[in-house]
């Protein structure tokens, strides 16, 4: 077991540093930063289907802040604003569309590649049916993030509305009430990231190959954004440079989260050379 243990470690460390992963990081940053109006806007739209405008507006703050701080949460939400056109949901909707066929699979497309390198496959089909897939396939994941957020303000209701009779039945219903949040977000955060690893990468993989590093490295990020939040919070980014300094949070934020997701993938490849579907 510990020997197995250390193998799938070695061959993760050796996989993101001989893989580019740096490389790829400062890419998907830089495409990242970029689209994330657009993206952002698409995921709103979505989630505002259902619980309107206003309660998704207010979800995805709340969780912009919860991991950058506020400086950096305003810039997207600057970016965010200046995308949509609050007079129209329906224009904001095909405007956001619009711009994240064009933009948003900069970033997807960067993962991709990533992947790729990482699974050792190669692009399948000519140039115009890999940028067909590559504009599907960044749609899609935004959707997805829009249901994901649905899913989270349904249940984050929930628990709020069973807040009170919890506390009255439990003499520590507060942190029960503050675990079940943080297991949510995590459960959430592992879906997207087996959802990314298994659609990506031009190689079929199963469910099984993805979904023991999914959760891996949902852990890897919950802890590292609370480290990289401790970091950035305590450098001197903001006396270094000055009005940007925000933006530049967001882009370190951005660009480190990327490295993580990217160890996580090759944590997932090693450990299906090791239990799963290409065992041997």
């Amino acid at each position: 077991m510990l020997d197995k243990t250390w193998r799938i470690t070695k061959s993760s460390v050796a996989g993101f540093i001989g893989d580019s992963s740096f490389s790829h990081g400062a890419a998907m940053a830089f495409f990242a930063v970029t689209s994330l109006g657009p993206i952002l806007l698409l995921v709103v739209a979505v989630a505002g289907l259902v619980f309107g405008q206003s309660a998704a507006r207010n979800a995805v703050a709340g969780q912009l802040t919860g991991l950058m701080g506020p400086k950096s949460a305003d810039v997207i939400q600057s970016a965010l604003q200046s995308a949509s056109n609050p007079s129209s949901g329906a224009i904001a909707t095909i405007v956001g569309l619009v711009t994240l066929l064009l933009t948003a699979s900069g970033v997807f497309g960067e993962m991709q590649t990533a992947l790729n390198e990482i699974w050792k496959a190669k692009p399948q089909g000519g140039s115009v049916s890999r940028l067909l897939r590559a504009r599907t396939a960044s749609l899609g994941l935004v959707i997805a993030l829009g249901f994901l957020l649905i899913v989270s303000l349904a249940v984050s209701a929930a628990i709020t509305a069973l807040g009170d009779t919890i506390n009255r039945l439990l003499p520590f219903g507060s942190v029960l009430i503050e675990g079940l949040n943080v297991l949510i977000s995590y459960l959430l955060i592992a879906v997207l990231f087996a959802t990314i690893y298994k659609v990506l990468p031009d190689r079929h993989l199963e469910w099984r190959d993805v979904w023991f590093g999914a959760f891996v490295t949902a852990a890897l990020f919950t802890v590292g954004k609370s480290l990289i939040g401790l970091y950035l919070g305590s450098s001197a980014m903001g006396s270094s440079f000055g009005a940007a300094s925000a933006l530049i949070i967001v882009l370190l934020w951005i660009y480190y989260s990327s490295l993580i997701f990217l160890l996580g993938a090759e944590f997932t490849h090693a450990y299906s050379l090791e239990h799963g579907s290409r065992l041997g």
